[in-house]
């Protein structure tokens, strides 16, 4: 109980911490926004230097909004390690869920799993893939219209679009039809976020009563997935090779398994010819879980989030509509073609200013090989570093007037550097600092999926501003502060909106 008060006395040039009361006060108090916790403790603690030791996942650790040391942990991947959660606390629910997986490893078992898992999303996808889903969403919405759960039906929309594209199952979630495999999907996406277990991760060492059974559950769903893969591997093995039309059009779990039955004949190897190791039954149904799990939850929470913005601001929305129009026209069935959908780039400003307000992922962290000087400081070998992007994306160093939700950010970057280049760091910051924007990390570790997260996002906005208007309910508490979760991955809570269809055909 001490050390939760105290931290442990390092000779690293006395970086000042932040008492972990305020951090828990913060975290836990009722009406809780992660907004809220990064302006009253950690932007005032980080003002100065720019690094703080903060307590979290059981442990002090350092804490940054620096763009510098952010640019260092996100580019040198030898110095700042990933955090082995599954090898330091085996036994939290996270890592017992997804174990070690492209997210989590280092070394050559990161590159093996690079080999298997990179050509699955170096692909392109077709707005056609959307289609299917995005007209059940829109039934949903006429026919609830009034005091949406945005959440829920974005984390259903999300469900069934990833269960398509990364398995080829179709869940049903937007039919509202929730069997036991759904109830325990929910189950299992909601125990690995639940923020008493992320701040006290020794909990997870003795589950008891509704824990016990998510941990129950999730053997349930580790046989699932196992199902699924060996049913795959059957019917890939029986069959000939994918022609190119099929395999743009192919589930990620397809491609991965077919990678995986290449790699086991004639082996992988890194970019100097050496022999990686082989990915094993069970990491590639980790690669398979986290893919599903983390890439349905925060595609859901970020769309989330995005509706609430555009609620706030009835102007940028009625802009973004007058854009899409623009190029779909205003027929009320239109949908957007592959072409159409490039053409509608700049509807990505909105999405980044969105996920710049409020990045899903909370924080970046990572392990260090070797001391490191940062600034004044030299911290020791060992130590866990933590980028907080909610402190480093509201820093109005970076962002002046960050509170205000200003999608021309990101236009003015393009603007100056003079062209559209939507994988530069320059031209994704909006701001003049390098590194300042990273809701998906950077460097060799950024998020793998972070192409297809954007254009669910810019695919999903141009429908829903194309057949809706929509609005917070009067009283809703978003209309002066936003109620989140505080740590993991970043969600509303309790978040309503109101759609009213644009169409006469609609009504």
């Amino acid at each position: 109980m001490y050390k939760l008060f105290v931290p442990p006395k390092i000779n690293d040039g006395g970086v000042p911490h932040i008492p972990a009361y305020k951090t828990l006060y913060w975290t836990f108090k009722s009406k809780p926004s992660r907004l809220d916790l990064c302006n009253n403790v950690d932007i005032p603690a980080l003002e100065k230097t720019g690094l703080v030791r903060s307590w979290l996942w059981g442990r002090w650790m350092y804490k940054t909004n620096n763009a510098e040391y952010a640019r260092q942990l996100f580019l040198k991947t030898s110095v700042y390690e990933k955090v082995e959660m599954h090898n330091i606390i085996p036994y939290v629910f996270r890592a017992v869920a997804a174990g070690g997986n492209l997210m989590t490893e280092n070394g050559d078992t990161f590159k093996a799993h690079r080999s298997i898992v990179g050509p699955a999303f170096r692909r392109s996808w077709p707005a056609s893939t959307f289609r299917r889903h995005l007209d059940k969403l829109e039934r949903v919405i006429k026919a609830q219209h009034i005091s949406i759960d945005v959440l829920n039906v974005c984390r259903r929309t999300t469900l069934d679009l990833l269960g398509h594209t990364i398995m080829g199952i179709d869940f049903g979630a937007l039919d509202y039809v929730d069997g036991e495999l759904l109830e325990i999907c929910w189950d299992v996406v909601e125990a690995g976020i639940a923020p008493l277990y992320l701040v006290f991760p020794i909990l997870d060492k003795y589950p008891l009563g509704r824990r016990a059974k998510s941990f129950s559950n999730l053997k349930k769903f580790h046989k699932f997935i196992e199902s699924t893969i060996e049913n795959k591997r059957k019917e890939i093995l029986s069959r000939k090779k994918l022609s190119d039309a099929e395999r743009n059009n192919a589930d990620l779990l397809t491609l991965m398994i077919e990678a995986h039955e290449h790699t086991k004949k004639h082996g992988a190897r890194d970019e100097n010819g050496k022999l990686l190791p082989s990915m094993t039954q069970e990491e590639l149904r980790n690669n398979t879980i986290i893919f599903f799990v983390a890439g349905h939850d925060a595609t859901a929470y970020g769309l989330s989030h995005m509706l609430m913005d555009l609620a706030l601001n009835p102007d940028i929305q009625q802009s973004a509509r007058e854009r899409v129009i623009s190029v779909l026209g205003d027929d009320p069935d239109a949908f957007p073609t592959d072409e159409q959908l490039a053409e509608l780039a700049d509807l990505d400003m909105i999405v980044k200013e969105s996920l710049r307000k409020n990045s899903v992922v909370s924080d970046v962290r990572r392990v260090l090989k070797e001391p490191v000087n940062l600034g004044t400081y030299t911290l020791p070998k060992g130590a866990w570093v933590m980028v907080d992007l909610w402190a480093m994306q509201n820093n109005p160093k970076y962002y002046p007037h960050p509170e205000r939700f200003d999608p021309s950010r990101f236009d003015d970057m393009a603007k100056k550097n003079g062209n559209h280049r939507p994988n530069s760091q320059s031209d994704q910051a909006g701001s003049s600092v390098p590194f300042s924007w990273a809701p998906f990390s950077e460097g060799g570790r950024k998020c793998i999926g972070h192409k297809f997260a954007l254009l669910t996002q810019r695919i999903m906005l141009a429908m829903l501003v194309h057949r809706f208007t929509w609005s917070l309910p009067s009283g809703s508490p978003f209309l002066t502060r936003p109620l989140t979760t505080t740590s993991g991955l970043i969600s509303p809570i309790d978040l309503k909106i109101d759609f009213a269809p644009r169409h006469k055909k609609a009504q």
